[in-house]
C-alpha cells in the first residue's frame, strides 16, 4: 500500500529546499512553507501562490520562527531571515 501524498508532503518525504535572502527567486512546486530559526521577511511581491487570497499580505512584514502556511506556492523570495519550503 503506498502512502498518500499529503501524507508524504506534511512529513517532509518529498524533500524540502532552505531559502534565504541569498536565494534570489526561487521557483518550484510547495506546499507548505514553514520561517526559520529567526524569522523571515518576503520582498514585496515575493510570494506567488495560486490558492491563497491576498497572498501579498505576507509581503514586507516580519513573520515569527516557525510560522507555518499552506498552499499551492510556485514563486519564493526572501528579504531577510530563510524558510523551508516544502516540496508538493
Amino acid at each position: 500500500m503506498s502512502t498518500p501524498a499529503f501524507t508524504e508532503q506534511s512529513l517532509g518525504k518529498r524533500g524540502s529546499k532552505v531559502i534565504n535572502f541569498n536565494s534570489g527567486t526561487v521557483s518550484g512546486n510547495f506546499a507548505i512553507i514553514v520561517a526559520g530559526p529567526e524569522g523571515v521577511k518576503f520582498e514585496s511581491d515575493g510570494i506567488v501562490c495560486s490558492n491563497k487570497d491576498n497572498v501579498i499580505a505576507l509581503t514586507n512584514i516580519d513573520i515569527p520562527a516557525g510560522y507555518t502556511s499552506y498552499g499551492n506556492f510556485t514563486s519564493l523570495d526572501v528579504k531577510t531571515g530563510s524558510i523551508e519550503a516544502y516540496n508538493a
